[in-house]
């Protein structure tokens, strides 16, 4: 078997079982795998040996194999927590924007309380057009009115308006990993390691935003956004609260992390 077909058997056995939407060291994992591969295998054919895949090879192959099977079950993803980032690490504290692509301050203060493009569904519908069971919250939190639920194949959201407006608590719940845009990046010191029932997870305060008149986005700890993300029996937790106003003002890191614990 010549070392294409090795490279191509390891590249299609990492890219089919840890999918890159679920792992964010897979490509730095395949690159090393299949680098390693080809490196032992050029040594190989500069001796009078036969031509054969080298043992570590066959140990590289297993482990990948092992691997695979492990992020495809339950357990294996709450194992897997100890290698996943559930947040994208930011480069910077500032970022770029294109041009003519900047939100104006009116459009970025109405961003993470602007109303949702479907309509709400009771939490019954929700959990049939989703596919799976959610985990809701005991009973509503201070300060906050139950909106409703949104839900999609694989997907349920859940959410929770503050009393009067300027505020909202939104609990996101998949089986196909977190929803991800350029706007989540966060610096790595913004990001604090936290557990929810003894699993791993992430919570950050801040967000970048975009002052009048400058053409970049710069990171602020102190914008009133509240993001913790975990992984629980195989399903995708992301608890966000929005806004800043005083009746929800209390619900701080440690209150986000109570709330997702005693969720059932």
């Amino acid at each position: 078997m010549d070392k294409k077909k090795v490279q191509s058997i390891l590249q299609d056995a990492l890219e089919e079982k840890i999918p890159s939407s679920e792992v964010n060291l897979r490509h730095a994992v395949k690159t090393n795998l299949v680098a390693g591969t080809t490196k032992q295998q050029g040594a190989n054919m500069n001796t009078t040996q036969p031509r054969r895949i080298p043992r570590v090879a066959y140990a590289t192959l297993a482990i990948v194999v092992l691997l695979a099977l492990a992020f495809v079950t339950p357990q294996g993803r709450a194992f897997a927590q100890n290698v996943l980032q559930f947040f994208i690490r930011a480069e910077s504290k500032e970022r770029p924007l294109p041009q003519g692509q900047a939100p104006s301050p009116e459009e970025a203060q109405a961003m993470p309380t602007a109303q949702p493009s479907v309509p709400f569904v009771s939490m019954s519908e929700a959990e049939k057009i989703a596919g799976f069971d959610a985990k809701e919250l005991p009973t509503i939190p201070q300060g906050f009115e139950f909106a409703g639920a949104m839900a999609s194949n694989g997907y349920i959201g859940i959410q929770y308006q503050a009393a009067g407006n300027g505020g909202q608590l939104a609990i996101n719940e998949s089986t196909n990993g977190f929803i991800q845009s350029d706007w989540d990046q966060s610096p790595e010191d913004a990001i604090l390691q936290v557990k929810v029932n003894g699993l791993d997870a992430e919570i950050v305060q801040g967000a970048f935003v975009v002052y009048p008149g400058e053409s970049v986005a710069r990171w602020n700890p102190d914008a009133p956004i509240l993001r913790l993300r975990w992984i629980e029996n195989g399903i995708w937790f992301e608890m966000t609260k929005f806004g800043g106003v005083e009746s929800i003002a209390y619900l701080d890191a440690e209150g986000m992390i109570a709330l997702a614990e005693g969720m059932e």
